[in-house]
């Protein structure tokens, strides 16, 4: 029985890669501009050159499918499951590379290989990441629409769900769910599970359930920061969310789907592929929801970790308050934690700050007490 590409813990960094190819070949629609009808007949199964596409992305992305006949079809494919696997791409591919110029799977295979891949810099705005879309932008220009879309999927396996522009996922919001995209790759990687994410919510039973909780960010009280028992319970407190943690349509169904930011984002170092992008991003996010006019709920599981980092990004990016003390007033306003000082560090190297030790630098009086509802380290959804 051959392998599936993935374990089965959703931190891996290889899920992240996994949920990049559908998500990233959607969202390169959204990247150049195409027409929507190119994303319908993506997601349609009747014939087109989209939802061929589809076809071969997801017998890439399921162990079980046989390597497709088409020696051309089974180079692109064997190199997709090789960047889910790896995050790398292969040394060559003769056959794509020899492809004709007007071949979306050759195209995009060029695009991959050949666009420089960005310096990464994060304290210079500058994210390695962002080849994804320097990616899509090259085999568009060299190849039309086909050829990103191709090569949003190639560059999501490359550089993981969490590379793709946030804005890009509001606006694929407004044909189809990106959580719908999500779900059928686990249901492809995995096979079909109903009692597991991304199918249900996520730590949705009791004990493991939180009272609901959330206060006004003190730099912007249209800007509310909790948790996710808060967006279940409270949902008429808000005009629009940014969620940091893995969530389920039924945790908001009364959100309009451009209203709901969800941001891959792990509580756990060395689990984050892209975490400097990943935090810019869901603070860009809320900037940009603010923006609109709009009262937004910043939430995570607990909202004690990576609700009080992106806050602080927020602040220091989108309201000019200075990184640190911002870092030390967020964890203290929502009586927040430490347990991952990765987070903190991303953050304040984002505003060219190196934080060696960030419990020190933030707190040397010691770490504030974690609210009394907070469960122990490690335990997070």
């Amino acid at each position: 029985m051959p392998t599936p590409l993935v374990s089965d813990d959703v931190r891996e960094p290889a899920w992240d890669r996994a949920m990049g190819v559908l998500t990233g070949a959607a969202a390169a629609t959204a990247l150049v501009g195409a027409d929507p009808g190119l994303l319908a007949r993506f997601l349609d199964p009747a014939p087109s050159p989209p939802a061929r596409l589809a076809v071969l992305a997801r017998t890439a992305l399921d162990h079980r499918s046989p390597p497709p006949a088409d020696p051309l079809d089974r180079a692109w494919t064997d190199v997709l499951r090789a960047l889910v696997r790896t995050g790398a791409a292969p040394d060559r591919s003769p056959e794509l590379e020899h492809a004709p110029v007007d071949d979306p799977r050759g195209a995009s295979w060029r695009a991959l290989v050949r666009t420089p891949v960005p310096e990464h810099a994060p304290h210079r705005g500058s994210f390695a990441c962002t080849h994804l879309v320097d990616a899509v932008w090259t085999a568009y220009t060299a190849s039309g629409d086909p050829a990103a879309m191709y090569t949003g999927a190639l560059a999501g396996a490359r550089w993981g769900l969490s590379a793709v522009p946030l804005q890009a996922l509001r606006v694929l919001a407004g044909t189809v769910d990106p959580h719908t995209l999500v779900a059928d790759t686990f249901a492809l990687v995995r096979g079909p599970r109903a009692d597991l994410w991304p199918h249900c919510s996520v730590l949705a039973a009791e004990p493991r359930r939180l009272p609901p909780f959330a206060v006004p960010h003190p730099l912007d009280p249209e800007v509310l920061l909790g948790n996710i028992d808060h967006l279940r319970a409270r949902p008429e407190t808000v005009d629009a969310v940014v969620s940091l943690c893995r969530t389920h349509p039924t945790d908001a169904p009364h959100l309009a789907p451009a209203d709901w930011v969800r941001v891959w984002l792990h509580d756990n170092p060395s689990t984050n592929a892209n975490l400097h992008f990943a935090l810019d991003e869901a603070a860009a996010a809320v900037a940009a929801l603010r923006a609109e006019g709009k009262r937004v709920l910043l939430h995570c599981w607990a909202g004690a970790s990576r609700t009080p980092a992106v806050a602080a990004r927020y602040a220091a990016a989108g309201l000019g308050a200075p990184v640190l003390p911002s870092l030390a007033l967020l964890i203290r306003t929502v009586g927040g934690h430490l347990d991952n000082p990765s987070l903190a560090r991303a953050v304040a190297h984002l505003s060219g700050h190196d934080l060696a030790d960030p419990a020190a630098a933030l707190f040397p009086d010691g770490i504030p007490p974690r609210r009394a509802d907070l469960p122990e380290p490690r335990i997070t959804g």
